[in-house]
């Protein structure tokens, strides 16, 4: 080898790319010289080279005369015999990688590093457990929903009927079925297993018997009850603590959950053989006690009560028998197995319509459904995969926004611990050793920052509880699966986080290390930064936009004019009985009307417009042969309805006061269906519904919503029928609600005295209309607060890591005269245009997201530019503060002091 060797190599090594040798004669070294020497020669080569090009000939004869003497010095230090290289024996015992004691050196080396970055430690842990933790949180939601009432035994067999009615609008699906159902399965297929039918009841009500005084009233509002077949326990699993199902065949019984009999009795033992009252009216004896549901189910069933006891309840009616009347509380399940499928089921339907239901064989169906897929079918008014799969993405983006921190800083800080790895190379390490001793550094890291997660998520669970109001139930910990998923999330971030700043820092020459001469690029390089800083701030401006669409669609349809008044007026529900008690009504009204702040009531069939209280059904018009190809809405109100809901006539009158169906009024849209253009001229016509005289339309009103802002105007019609009043509306005329409510409840009291006082105002009935929207709102809103906070503490630590860098550079340029803001602009530029860049990036994306969403809302706010500014906007502002921050002072800081040193 030369002995004209410079004093300083290292100087050399800073040269511009063209003072680097050749790539051939590169390869040719690295290739052919033995390993164990390969690193010092290749870096002393590489200096001698720079040195030769710098003292030579200047152009292109400089560059041949420097590769020349390259080449002649590569060819000088290779073995006599060219041949491939085998791998040198080691002078001494080798340890293996993952041996204890090298585990041990790599944790100790780690946890040195760690304390003395304690800055960077902490942005690194704190992101990566809030994303960790904010992804586990995420990761349970979408699990509680895939595990919905999975502990069945024959869950995989169980199918549930559901009807589906057709018409020129398309298809309507229902999981209700007509209450015959059930026994005309058991007659045309004997072959099915299991057959149940099962009515739920909403809000149930019972009371229990008190020696010496008034019954004492319970009501859950937080579970539903249930009458069923006894087949009902067959097909589904329940753990009793007394008592069984056997007796619940039998009219008069009923079974309790043990957190009802605990509300009823105070205990859960000698509970068997006691009398409740079924909506305090109809006695009941119990005849069990099941355990409280520790797993995830749909049938939360607080109270079962035997199908017996449902006719008992509420008396026989000649409509249950037969099939033109399918209610939606109405189900029936069914337990499939090899002798009779679903595949022989639904071949056989066109025949079991035709015998059971042959007038509407055209327009129904009742096709049978997997138990499985009803929790995620929205169509039956499940969860939507689509919703899950976007909370899944979350999940992940702001795990990847973690990471990516830890990748930027990482390599940012890459070029203070050149020199440490540099002298380890020196004295013996291989690259593959330093590769495993900063993935232990990554590795401690992320177990710390997992640790914190899982605490951060045992904390989220309330916070699911109380902000978003969902009956969630968490098995985390007890789930083999679930602790095997925590691992590998655990060891993808460990790859995603530590891969790339290990093979970084573990690639860097010692000659070049050592000289402090490491270019920029050479640690991961501003590319790879600037094009993670862009990922980050592009998912948080998804999120953003996602808030801001979500939060302005909201507040639309709250705020849109519905066609009638939905302000200071309050429903009441009525006793639930197989026909109101009509002279307790008029009772009601007159003592409600008589307090000084009610200014009107009214009676209907559930309440106000946009309640879902409706009825589908069929009808037929004037003397027309065939029935209407479609299925208006049909609801029940008294003669003043209108008014009080401030409904707008366009033509004729209001219904004139009366306890039975007699005249109609019809909405624009179902009058434009009827074929007339002009309300006048459909004045005086009928139309036909079973059951019912002739309605005569005598009113046309205006349109409104009588559905959420998710479907279009229906037809509708309304006429009156006491019968079929649940709801008392009830208009306020002052502010003062409390008091008024207090009153009411009094009068209530005195005249339904086995009901429950449960007024609901109907601006929150409608508000509470849009609960899945406003849960995702809510999911939106914190997890992009949680993508912007970590992408803001990374930008932060890069900020730090620049000001430390250009602390001279900042020194001379406020020599020169630069000012305080134009060492803001320095900093802050670079980050303006990676903003702008992520913007650029997400905007098309987030517009076709929720583009998507908002095609389940037939009204809809436009996709303006200005929502998107926004979302920019807000990023900018709060990436500015954090930039700023240190920024500031680096500006202010004595540029005596920073160039001291000089």
């Amino acid at each position: 080898m030369n002995s004209n060797k410079p004093r300083n190599v290292g100087d050399a090594a800073g040269s511009p790319e063209r003072s680097r040798p050749p790539r051939w004669a590169h390869w040719l070294l690295t290739k052919l010289h033995p390993e164990n020497t390969l690193e010092e020669v290749e870096g002393d080569l590489d200096g001698l080279y720079a040195y030769w090009y710098e003292r030579g000939p200047a152009g292109r004869a400089g560059k041949a005369q420097a590769t020349l003497r390259y080449v002649i010095n590569v060819v000088s230090v290779l073995p006599p015999f060219v041949r491939r290289r085998k791998q040198a024996k080691q002078p001494y015992e080798q340890r293996s990688l993952f041996h204890p004691d090298m585990i041990r050196n790599y944790l100790k080396i780690a946890w040195r590093n760690l304390r003395k970055n304690q800055t960077y430690t902490f942005i690194n842990i704190t992101g990566l457990s809030i994303g960790i933790g904010c992804a586990l949180l995420i990761f349970a939601l979408i699990r509680y929903h895939f595990q919905i009432d999975r502990h069945h035994r024959n869950y995989d067999r169980i199918y549930q009927f559901t009807s589906r009615f057709m018409s020129s609008e398309g298809n309507f699906n229902i999981r209700g079925v007509p209450y015959a159902f059930g026994q005309a399965v058991r007659t045309n297929h004997p072959t099915v297993e299991q057959v149940a039918m099962v009515d739920e009841w909403y809000s149930p009500l019972l009371s229990v018997p008190v020696a010496n005084g008034a019954d004492k009233k319970i009501k859950d509002k937080e579970h539903i009850g249930a009458f069923v077949e006894p087949a009902f326990f067959r097909i589904f699993d329940y753990t009793w603590l007394s008592g069984s199902p056997d007796a619940l065949g039998q009219p008069g019984t009923v079974v309790l959950s043990a957190e009802m009999a605990n509300k009823c009795f105070g205990t859960t033992t000698g509970v068997v053989g006691r009398t409740v009252r079924i909506n305090a009216r109809t006695p009941a004896r119990v005849v069990g006690v099941f355990a409280n549901y520790q797993d995830n189910t749909d049938l939360a069933y607080s109270i079962i009560g035997s199908w017996a006891s449902l006719t008992e309840q509420r008396g026989a009616r000649p409509e249950d028998e037969r099939f033109d009347n399918t209610n939606g509380s109405t189900h029936c399940f069914a337990l499939f197995d090899n002798r009779f499928t679903p595949t022989d089921w639904n071949r056989q339907l066109p025949s079991f319509v035709k015998k059971y239901n042959p007038e509407k064989i055209k327009e129904t169906s009742y096709p049978v459904v997997p138990f499985s897929t009803m929790h995620l079918s929205p169509e039956f008014g499940g969860v939507s995969r689509s919703l899950l799969l976007s909370l899944l993405a979350i999940g992940l983006l702001l795990i990847g926004t973690a990471s990516i921190n830890f990748v930027n800083l990482a390599t940012a800080q890459a070029l203070n611990r050149a020199r440490e790895v540099g002298v380890r190379k020196v004295l013996g390490s291989t690259r593959t050793q330093l590769f495993w001793q900063f993935m232990g550094e990554t590795t401690l890291i992320v177990v710390v920052a997992t640790a914190l997660a899982v605490i951060l998520f045992q904390y989220g669970q309330t916070m699911v509880h109380q902000y978003m109001h969902g009956p969630f139930r968490f098995t985390f910990y007890y789930s083999p699966s679930v602790l095997v998923g925590l691992a590998l999330l655990a060891s993808s971030v460990i790859g995603l986080s530590g891969l790339y700043p290990a093979m970084v820092l573990a690639g860097f020459r010692p000659v070049v290390a050592l000289a402090g001469r490491l270019m920029t690029r050479q640690a991961g390089g501003f590319s790879v930064r600037r094009g993670l800083v862009v990922a980050q701030f592009t998912i948080a401006q998804l999120l953003i936009i996602g808030l801001v669409v979500i939060t302005h669609q909201l507040n639309y349809v709250q705020e849109k004019e519905l066609g009638f008044r939905k302000d200071a007026i309050l429903t009441v529900s009525l006793p639930d009985l197989p026909a109101q008690d009509r002279s307790k009504m008029r009772t009601f009204r007159n003592l409600a009307t008589a307090l000084p702040n009610v200014a009107g009531l009214s009676y209907s069939m559930g309440g106000a417009p946009q309640s879902g209280w409706v009825s589908q059904t069929v009808v037929s018009f004037e003397k027309r042969p065939e029935k209407e190809p479609y299925t208006p809405q049909q609801v029940w109100v008294d003669a003043d309805y209108i008014n009080l809901y401030d409904l707008k006539l366009v033509a004729g009158r209001n219904v004139q006061p009366s306890d039975t169906a007699r005249e109609t009024l019809i909405n624009e849209t179902f009058m434009h269906r009827l074929g007339f253009s002009q309300p006048v001229k459909i004045l005086g016509k009928t139309i036909h519904k079973g059951g019912f005289a002739p309605l005569e339309i005598v009113g046309v009103l205006k349109d409104y919503n009588q559905s959420d802002l998710k479907e279009s105007i229906n037809p509708i019609f309304l006429t009156t029928f006491a019968d079929g009043y649940f709801a008392a509306n009830i208009q306020l005329n002052s502010t003062n609600y409390s008091q008024t409510l207090k009153q009411l409840e009094r009068v209530y009291n005195q005249v339904y005295t086995d009901s429950f006082f449960e007024p609901s105002f109907v601006d929150q009935q409608i508000q509470s209309a849009y609960q899945r929207e406003q849960t995702m709102g809510k999911l939106i809103n914190f997890f992009a607060g949680v993508a912007l906070f970590i992408g803001c503490m990374g930008l932060y630590g890069l900020v730090l890591f620049m000001v430390v860098q250009k602390t001279k550079e900042v020194g001379i340029r406020k020599v020169l005269g630069a000012s305080v803001n134009s060492i803001l602009w320095l900093f802050s530029r670079e980050f303006i245009q990676l903003i702008a860049l992520a913007f650029v990036v997400a905007v098309p994306v987030a517009w076709w997201v929720m583009d998507a969403w908002l095609q389940d809302f037939k009204y809809r706010i436009p996709l303006s530019p200005s929502i998107f500014l926004i979302a920019l906007l807000v990023t900018v502002f709060v990436a500015m503060i954090t930039v700023g921050f240190q920024s500031i002072r680096a500006a202010l800081v004595n540029p005596v002091k920073s160039l001291r040193s000089e």
